[in-house]
């Protein structure tokens, strides 16, 4: 993996060395097409584009779709003016998805462990950057990248995307900074079948999952604000996944983020893995192992602060459980570490169900997965928070 990132900073530095001199400034204003001088610009090139709201008409399945390598995608915001002031991407007709990113001919819906998934990965796209756009109300995804190596989406905003805000999935060398996303029936920010992402300060609310890792290696979230959705954080075992299991799927550091007020009530499709999760949780860590949650706040969650459970556990009694849809990589949640967390008011009004014994401001379980290794320490208030643990003390064998 640091092999891999050196060869792509390098290849950063002499793309931009021998690029600099050809680049083009493309710009844009409302009644013109983005679509257009996104499909008439060349490897480097940046399209500036005007306050005002864009439709784009020429696209099927796409608001923006870019399949040009070193993109950059800016739109100049005016700051006092509201909604007047942004670059709005608004749904029109059958679009379904807002802004996508990917190798041409590779759509959101090649499954990647196909053939013609496989072909898309080696073509994989080379950088992409956005900033500064509101994307809105498209039915499938707002931002969303796949099979990219090197992408940026900074300040931009979801709003009412109904599967997934803000999606990077099966990519590379990603920074996600500084964007709001809100009104996603699956998840406000999704990092998905991706490596060495980095996630920071972000502001998540209004979804049924404000942040969600699944499948991924190397994913750094620290200094976001999520709250106000049903789970705060959702870091989920490869079956409440939609890509296939990576040969590593390590080192998820959750830190230095504010989680509070997760409570809204589950509005997922039903029938869906999401549908199934308990409103009322701030950090949730089903079936996965080898990650850091540390130095968070985690205030005001009406049924847990931070848990930690097997995924087979979690499951029973739902229709994911473990009997019906048997776990494609084993099912604990091992030598994880939970350490130098504030922890407040959680777990104090949790929705009536039988899962009720599980409220607590940390809560361990393992009814049989097998997990091992995780360590729970020096999280505050020393003598004030609750817990739940299967083995009647939080965990400390991984310490």
């Amino acid at each position: 993996m640091k092999l891999r990132r050196l060869f792509y900073l390098l290849g950063i530095a002499v793309f931009m060395t021998s690029a600099a001199a050809n680049a083009a400034v493309h710009r844009v204003s409302p009644g013109d097409s983005i679509q257009a001088a996104i499909d008439g610009a060349a490897s480097g090139d940046t399209i500036l584009v005007e306050p005002g709201i864009y439709q784009e008409t020429g696209n099927g399945r796409y608001g923006l779709r870019i399949s040009t390598d070193n993109l950059r995608l800016i739109g100049k915001v005016k700051k006092g003016r509201g909604d007047a002031g942004k670059v709005r991407i608004l749904q029109n007709e059958a679009q379904e998805t807002g802004v996508y990113a990917a190798p041409s001919g590779c759509d959101y819906d090649i499954k990647d462990d196909t053939p013609e998934g496989q072909e898309c990965r080696s073509r994989e796209l080379k950088g992409f950057y956005i900033r500064g756009f509101s994307v809105e109300e498209f039915p499938v995804n707002g931002i969303q990248t796949r099979w990219v190596d090197g992408f940026e989406f900074v300040r931009n905003v979801s709003v009412n995307n109904l599967n997934n805000g803000i999606y990077p999935t099966l990519s590379a060398n990603g920074l996600v900074r500084n964007n709001e996303s809100y009104g996603s029936l699956d998840t406000a920010m999704w990092v998905a079948g991706s490596e060495n992402v980095r996630v920071i300060g972000n502001e998540l609310w209004g979804s049924v999952i404000g942040f969600e890792i699944t499948v991924s290696n190397e994913v750094t979230v620290k200094q976001n604000e999520i709250y106000d959705n049903t789970v705060g954080v959702g870091l989920f075992h490869p079956n409440g996944a939609g890509n296939p299991p990576l040969p590593v799927m390590a080192n998820w550091l959750i830190e230095q983020n504010d989680i509070y007020d997760n409570n809204r009530p589950n509005m997922a499709v039903p029938g869906t893995f999401q549908s199934i999760l308990p409103p009322g949780i701030g950090v949730l860590a089903l079936g996965v192992s080898d990650h850091v949650i540390a130095k968070n706040n985690v205030e005001d969650n009406d049924f847990v602060g931070i848990g930690v459970l097997g995924w087979c556990t979690a499951t029973n009694g739902t229709p994911e459980n473990c009997g019906v849809n048997p776990p494609i990589t084993p099912p604990d949640a091992s030598r994880n570490l939970v350490q130098l967390n504030y922890l407040s008011n959680n777990g104090t009004n949790p929705q009536a169900g039988p899962l009720n014994f599980l409220a607590a401001d940390l809560t361990y379980f393992d009814a049989g997965d097998g997990s091992t290794g995780n360590c729970f320490k020096k999280n505050k208030p020393k003598n004030g928070f609750t817990f739940v643990s299967s083995e009647g003390v939080l965990p400390t064998d991984g310490c």
